[in-house]
């Protein structure tokens, strides 16, 4: 497997300023995710924050206590040093609850604010239009957020807490040291400085490399995919394709995994030996405190308390700034999501529920549309009108515009030259939701949905509509009524092997709960079906086809079968993204043409000319 390029070669971290930013939107949003929970975690560290100073104090008075006792030999001194002890378990004991609280608190805060930024990204990404989703770049900002959606904000919210926590901490042991020697304070402040300033270096290297190899680890999550799921077992075992799916994993693992070592390796480097160098910052201060004890300046207890604080203080101090590095690093992976949340929706649309010339139909002008990473145009200057209540079939090759005609009309997508109206009105200018209102659609491919048989068909209508009865009805017209009938719990029969009692049904069969799906939008005036019959046996697309004949309102079928659309008021072949031929299925059969030629194969195919020769009553 070719390695691919430095995948953090032109990934640029966010400036400071923005990182600012970024936090004070990432606390605001922690307090109005759980104000309440937020105040109590505060002072319950606040409290936690007093206690490595109070213990350092105590112990000092426990060793000069001892020491006043045996010297004096006086019950009040030993009564006096048991308090202390008494005092210092108390201590301890409350620092040792207060943690456990502050664990449970935080594990509360950590799923409550895990909820609040997927729930965000979900509202963002359900406004997205489709030409916005479909973006890849769009898709890998996804990705970012989604992957640290409830790690990353929390993490960076425990952290300024943390940091809040040990500064407490270090102020109130600063207050102690002070009264040895303001130095004493200095040594433990600029101890951990140089180690801070390298990992702040690597935090941003870090971030460039995990956000650049995001297509890479997709890739691999991919390969994992094709390796485990059921959908991909058929295929891969009949071709033996075993072997090579999981030497391409591992050459993509191995390139991951060296770079990812190669990186963490420089930062245990500099770690260890900066690390040492903090190390020598306590160690001098330690060795100041036990010659100023020899010395006769402290006494024994002073000493005690002293090197305890020092020690305290140096560990305090290497948390605090690993705590504020790491809330750095944080920053960081927040700021994909902010990008994500801060990118523009789609193109702008209108609010207009109805046209200005009702039962008009569609019309399109001049209609081009090209995909951002096409080579060619999927449409071309075509132009098209379709009267309300017309029957219309699409005919065409595989890459022909079909599907994207589809997501024209249904306003799925907005033409980038041209015009698309229904009953008068620019599409642009049509309330989407109004718009979508308006159609019935099945899309190819159509969506399997993990959920149970009736909520797969109340997906229709964006599981909003609850009526059993009506989900049976549309299962009728879409001929899902025996799918449902074969299921053990019919309606409510889970539809996936991801549950223990779940269901999967064939191609066939989920067509036609796709074709359910469609017909329980029974107040859309235009249904519009792209291959829905392509899963169908015979016998069910024949009735299909009697059903659609009899159905009001417009219709647009697109189909490879010509025997499904015989019966259309009129057919559009399209080529190579333009419209080549239109008319009846009659006029065109006879007509020189792609549509003639599409119709003599079929007719060879099936055994003669009936099978597809047009017009017919029945089907």
């Amino acid at each position: 497997m070719a390695e691919p390029e430095s995948p953090f070669s032109d990934i640029e971290a966010p400036g400071f300023r923005q990182s600012l930013g970024f936090a004070g939107r990432t606390l605001a949003l922690v307090w109005q995710t759980a104000p309440r929970l937020t105040l109590v975690i505060a002072v319950t560290t606040a409290m936690l924050a007093l206690v490595p100073a109070l213990a350092a104090y105590i112990a000092k008075l426990i060793v000069d206590t001892v020491l006043a006792a045996i010297d004096s030999q006086a019950a009040a001194d030993r009564q006096q040093a048991l308090i202390w002890v008494a005092a210092e378990a108390g201590v301890l004991g409350a620092g040792m609850a207060l943690r456990r609280i502050l664990v449970h608190l935080k594990r509360l805060l950590h799923a409550e604010l895990g909820f609040a930024v997927s729930t965000k990204i979900f509202d963002k990404t359900s406004r997205f239009d489709l030409e916005t989703i479909e973006r890849p770049d769009v898709q890998q900002q996804i990705l970012l957020a989604r992957q640290h959606a409830s790690a990353r904000p929390y993490n960076l919210a425990n952290r300024v807490i943390e940091s809040g926590q040990h500064t407490l901490t270090l102020v109130s042991l600063a207050v102690v040291l002070w009264t040895f020697s303001p130095l004493a304070v200095a040594i433990i402040l600029f101890g951990g400085v140089p180690l801070f300033l390298a990992e702040l270096r690597f935090s941003g290297t870090a971030f460039r490399f995990y956000t650049g190899r995001t297509p890479e680890m997709r890739q691999r999550n991919y390969l994992e995919g094709l390796m485990t799921s059921d959908s991909a077992a058929v295929e891969r075992l009949h071709s033996d394709s075993s072997p090579a799916i999981r030497d391409r994993y591992a050459g993509l693992f191995r390139w991951l995994f060296g770079e990812d070592m190669r990186l963490q390796a420089r930062r245990t480097t500099f770690g260890v030996i900066l690390l040492l160098v903090s190390s020598a910052f306590f160690l001098g201060g330690k060795a100041w405190v036990v010659w100023a004890t020899v010395m006769g300046a402290i006494s024994l207890g002073q000493m005690t308390m002293y090197a305890a604080v020092l020690k305290q203080g140096q560990n305090t101090v290497t948390t605090l700034l690993a705590t504020l590095g790491g809330g750095y690093e944080d920053l960081l992976y927040v700021s994909n999501l902010y990008a994500l949340l801060g990118r523009e929706s789609g193109v702008a649309r209108g609010g207009a529920r109805s046209g200005p010339e009702a039962g008009r139909g569609y019309e399109l002008t001049d209609v081009s549309y090209h995909y951002p990473n096409g080579n060619k145009a999927a449409l071309t200057e075509v132009t098209l009108s379709i009267p309300a209540g017309q029957k219309l079939g699409i005919v065409g090759a595989n890459g022909s515009g079909k599907s994207t005609l589809v997501k024209l009309l249904t306003g799925l997508y907005l033409p980038q030259s041209g015009q698309v109206t229904l009953d008068g009105l620019d599409t642009r200018n049509w309330d989407p939701a109004a718009l979508f209102a308006r159609t019935s659609a099945v899309f190819q491919p159509s969506q399997r949905y993990s959920l149970t048989a009736g909520e797969n068909i109340a997906m229709g209508e964006g599981l909003r509509n609850e009526d059993r009865e009506s989900w049976t009805t549309a299962a009728e017209a879409g001929l899902a009524a025996p799918v449902l009938a074969d299921l053990p719990d019919g309606l409510d029969t889970k539809l996936s092997r991801q549950f223990l009692d779940g269901r999967e049904l064939s191609g066939g069969q989920w067509q036609r709960l796709a074709l359910a799906r469609a017909m329980l939008r029974d107040k859309a005036d235009i249904l519009i079906l792209d291959e829905p019959t392509a899963a169908l046996d015979p016998a069910a697309e024949a009735a299909f086809v009697r059903g659609l004949r009899e159905k009001a309102g417009t219709l647009i079928v697109i189909s490879h079968r010509l025997s499904t659309l015989r019966w259309c008021d009129r057919i559009v072949v399209l080529e190579k993204g333009r419209i080549v031929q239109s008319g009846t299925p009659a006029a065109l059969s006879e007509a020189p043409g792609a549509y003639r030629e599409l119709f003599r194969e079929q007719a060879e195919f099936y055994g003669g000319k009936s099978a597809a020769a047009p017009p017919a009553k029945d089907v």
